[in-house]
């Protein structure tokens, strides 16, 4: 088996109604079968057994949360998800999502594994980008994060690398130099970092000497909201 693979996507306050952010995921959920080319049934302790896109129980969870914090609203809500395939094993979604403070870090993160898991990481990247407009994002075996953790440490601010990462528009308009040999401009304005359709993912050094031209840079900090965007973190 293939060792686990990580997808993570992190924005600014961005405050969010349930039943956008149910929309965000159920798109997010369903198109996730095409990436992994199978069906998965995604579940939740709160309700073990049952597929939640199936059983249509998907926005009852998301409403419950929100009804619950009615103490502190701007922090937004944490869920946490879990699927079996046939294919691909102990797959898993964590979030934090619609919180408004300026404090808030939200976020969405999937872990996979399966025998194959390295193969589907660019199109659920690609998915996360999509649905969720992080202002970064990355996917990279859980092996990698640990190499780079010494200069992308576990809770800064500052956008991770991985095997393929990902900067909003507004982030990345303040790269560093070194990042243009690696960079494919996107439709929406934002950059992929090694794309992995020229010479293939960079070394493990090539990362660590851009990730470190990236600390303390303007790049790193909260992305401002893009023209004629409300919806965008920041």
């Amino acid at each position: 088996m293939d060792e686990p693979m990580i997808a993570r996507g992190f924005w600014g306050p961005r405050p969010e109604s349930a039943e956008r952010i149910t929309d965000r995921l159920l798109a997010f959920l369903t198109g996730l079968d095409d990436d992994l080319e199978e069906r998965v049934p995604w579940t939740s302790h709160k309700l073990p057994g049952r597929s939640l896109v199936e059983s249509g129980k998907l926005g009852t969870l998301i409403d419950d949360a929100f009804r619950r914090n009615t103490d502190a609203p701007p922090l937004g809500i944490t869920q946490a998800y879990d699927a079996r395939g046939r294919r691909f094993e102990q797959l898993s979604i964590t979030m934090n999502v619609g919180g408004s403070s300026p404090r808030v870090r939200n976020g969405f993160v999937m872990t996979w594994s399966g025998d194959a898991a390295a193969a589907p990481a660019e199109r659920i990247l690609r998915r996360l980008v999509a649905t969720w407009e992080p202002d970064w994002a990355a996917v990279a075996p859980r092996s990698l994060l640990r190499e780079l953790a010494d200069v992308q440490p576990v809770g800064t601010p500052t956008p991770k690398l991985g095997s393929l990462s990902y900067l909003s528009a507004a982030t990345a308009v303040a790269l560093p130099d070194g990042f243009g040999p690696h960079l494919l401009r996107l439709e929406d304005g934002g950059v992929m970092i090694n794309s992995g359709e020229g010479t293939g993912f960079l070394p493990v050094q090539t990362l660590r000497e851009l990730a470190r031209s990236l600390n303390d840079h303007p790049a790193a900090r909260p992305a401002p909201d893009p023209p004629r965007r409300t919806d965008r973190s920041c």
